[in-house]
């Protein structure tokens, strides 16, 4: 007989650097999705499957919602609005540390139409007073009303368990929508280019444009311990390729050496990781390069 349990999809939105991916990180005490001071981070919908013993809560990451420049820009609210159909619940994360601004509400109106509960999420609680938090309250209070308001410190854990236990209740009593042993319904070679793109964001700070894409050419089990990585990074001009590989190559090295770390960690196993740069003009253009990774059905399964 299969157990009952209550299961559902969550969609996670908010403007740039509110601290979603933070918030999932948090939620699964590892890191499952990456994370930058750089908005616009997370250019797809990525869903992370939290399993206990009496939920199964599909989280889904979107990138953070402000009005589109660019292909880069169009294909991310593309990638919000897709993250919007089917869902049980939304949590409209919001940063108490930089208040409500306008930028809500072009959230604001995006979401509004939909008949799903909406949590909002008070997030940073711990980098403010609660006079702060008070005045983010009550300027929040014309995009009501909410299924459930929530104060929480992504970075510390504080809130987290009401937060779950608020998602639980609203979540229908059935089966499970996942194997249970499933960590990220996403391609290894997705996983594998996330982390190393993070790698990129966080070492050349502002010097890198976002435009920056990684693609895995090879993967390769070698055995049950191992993997064999290679990797392309794309970037839209010379001189950008002159910053990544660093004098003496050691900017490439450090980013690589960061990367495997991180892979070795997430998969529970060895990694060979070789990184090569290639210079491509307006490649972000070529949606065929922008989603190559994502075409493959393997899901990224817990370590043991």
């Amino acid at each position: 007989m299969c157990r009952l349990i209550r299961s559902g999809i969550v969609t996670l939105v908010g403007k740039p650097n509110t601290g979603k991916s933070s918030l999932i990180n948090a939620i699964f005490q590892q890191k499952v999705v990456i994370v930058s001071d750089k908005p616009q981070t997370t250019w797809h919908q990525i869903r992370c499957v939290y399993t206990d013993e009496t939920a199964q809560i599909v989280f889904t990451d979107t990138p953070g919602l402000n009005k589109p420049v660019g292909p880069l820009g169009k294909y991310m609210t593309k990638a919000v609005r897709n993250a919007l159909e089917g869902v049980d619940v939304i949590l409209w994360l919001f940063d108490c540390q930089r208040g409500v601004t306008e930028a809500e509400r072009y959230v604001y109106d995006k979401i509004q139409s939909v008949e799903i509960p909406i949590f909002a999420v008070l997030n940073k609680i711990d980098l403010v007073r609660p006079k702060k938090i008070e005045k983010v309250l009550e300027d929040i209070g014309g995009f009501g009303p909410f299924a459930g308001t929530f104060q929480i410190s992504a970075k510390n854990g504080d809130g987290l368990s009401g937060l779950i236990e608020g998602i639980r209740t609203h979540l229908k009593e059935g089966g499970f929508l996942y194997d249970p042993e499933v960590l990220i319904d996403k391609p290894i070679r997705f996983m594998i280019s996330e982390l190393i793109r993070e790698k990129i964001y966080r070492f050349t700070s502002e010097e890198i444009p976002y435009e920056t894409g990684v693609f895995i050419e090879h993967l390769e089990e070698k055995d049950s311990e191992g993997l064999s990585i290679r990797a392309e990074i794309f970037v839209s001009r010379d001189n950008h390729k002159g910053i990544l590989i660093g004098k003496g190559g050691k900017m490439i090295q450090k980013i690589r050496l960061s990367a495997k770390k991180d892979i070795e960690y997430l998969f529970d196993r060895k990694a060979e990781l070789e990184l090569y740069v290639r210079v491509k003009e307006r490649w972000m253009h070529d949606e065929n390069l922008r989603t190559k990774d994502l075409d493959f059905e393997t899901t990224v399964r817990k370590s043991r």
